[in-house]
């Protein structure tokens, strides 16, 4: 993965060291454990995504562009979404983004934006007057090159702070801790059962 890895790890659970310890006694690579939980991470964070959800329980505050036009929040387009991942090897596991904006979404803060001048091209009427969009009165509607009938604008936006809340979709709770333990013991179980034992 490369940009930004926001880890998640399962620390503090403690009754994972002893699926490790047998899977050590069964001889056996604790990859497979570790492979486990890391596939299950990737899924529960993707679950948050669809239950608009954090580890906590606390539903995300709604953005803005999901209480207007409706969707979700953090789901415009779908890039953080499908950016979730995991890797896991025989030392442990992580899950997380590659999406360097992962890290305002999940601990919030402030953007600051500097302040930028541009030009745009606006279509008219036959009068010269501003077209303005069906849906947004008070919006002007963009002009193509293939547009005749146009004017160029040039606007400035000055410097300015965009607050972000936090929206939390990486973390471990009780249940996730509870499931990664099953799987680990289910891979145990499944070591033992194909060396033709127990230890």
């Amino acid at each position: 993965m490369t940009g930004v890895m926001i880890e998640a790890h399962a620390d503090g659970l403690e009754a994972l060291a002893g699926a490790l310890i047998r899977m050590h006694a069964l001889g056996q690579n604790p990859s497979s454990i570790w492979h486990a939980i890391g596939q299950y991470g990737e899924s529960s964070t993707r679950l948050r995504f669809a239950r608009q959800v954090g580890p906590d329980g606390q539903r995300w505050k709604a953005s803005k562009r999901a209480l207007k036009t409706g969707g979700q929040t953090l789901r415009l387009k779908g890039h953080l979404l499908g950016s979730i991942s995991y890797r896991a090897n025989q030392s442990g596991a992580e899950w997380g983004t590659n999406k360097v904006y992962g890290a305002i979404h999940q601990f919030g803060g402030t953007i600051n934006k500097l302040a930028f001048s541009s030009t745009l091209r606006l279509r008219t009427g036959k009068g010269g007057a501003l077209l303005r969009q069906k849906d947004h009165p008070n919006l002007a509607v963009f002009a193509k090159k293939s547009h005749k009938q146009a004017v160029q604008r040039r606007y400035t936006v000055g410097a300015h702070a965009i607050t972000m809340p936090a929206r939390p979709f990486l973390g471990v709770n009780a249940e996730d801790g509870r499931e990664m333990l099953r799987l680990a013991e289910a891979a145990v179980d499944l070591a033992a059962h194909n060396r033709g034992g127990n230890p």
